[in-house]
């Protein structure tokens, strides 16, 4: 019986991986937890360097970035849902493209920002919206293969990993960080 399962397990792992779905899903997370993994890692920098604010003030500013991550990440996750309640998986897909498209906007919006009273608060509706997305996706998640549904999770939680790789890229000093944040 075990050989059977193995099998079993193994087709459908294989299932999950040539589905497209999981592959969009797998990039969606790479821009909203990948992004957040980034900006995490360039945050107090970017705010010591163009907002000349103290390494131990900047700290806390960037700080108010992932404490967002107490609610915002759940909040998504609930509105997932309630618009799964409603409209199924259609609704809580137009969630997440609702959640991914204000994080871009608010992102935008932050990069061009310069003064420091204008900053934070476009920082945090990044932030709010960023980790939103997050929820949001695995609010999805457990509807693109209930078999595989392991595989699957795993497949997307490595794109958050693949994003912050590929985000981190454009903070090499290359170009100037606001303009990467734009470009993100």
């Amino acid at each position: 019986g075990r050989m059977i399962e193995k099998k079993n397990v193994n087709k459908t792992y294989t299932q999950a991986l040539r589905d497209p779905r999981v592959w969009v899903l797998f990039v969606i997370y790479g821009a909203s937890f990948g992004i957040e993994l980034t900006v995490n890692n360039v945050a107090a920098l970017y705010f010591i360097d163009y907002f000349d604010l103290t390494l131990v003030t900047a700290g806390l500013v960037a700080a108010s970035f992932g404490l967002m991550n107490l609610f915002a990440r759940t909040l998504g996750g609930i509105f997932g849902d309630n618009f799964g309640a409603l409209w199924g998986l259609r609704g809580r897909s137009f969630w997440l493209f609702i959640c991914l498209l204000f994080e871009g906007i608010a992102l935008m919006i932050f990069s061009q920002m310069q003064v420091l009273f204008l900053a934070i608060p476009s920082l945090i509706v990044f932030s709010l919206f960023t980790q939103m997305a997050e929820g949001a996706t695995y609010s999805v998640v457990p509807f693109i293969n209930k078999k595989a549904l392991g595989a699957v999770a795993g497949v997307v939680g490595a794109g958050g990993n693949a994003g912050a790789v590929l985000a981190g890229f454009l903070f090499k000093n290359m170009i100037d960080w606001s303009e990467a944040f734009f470009i993100l």
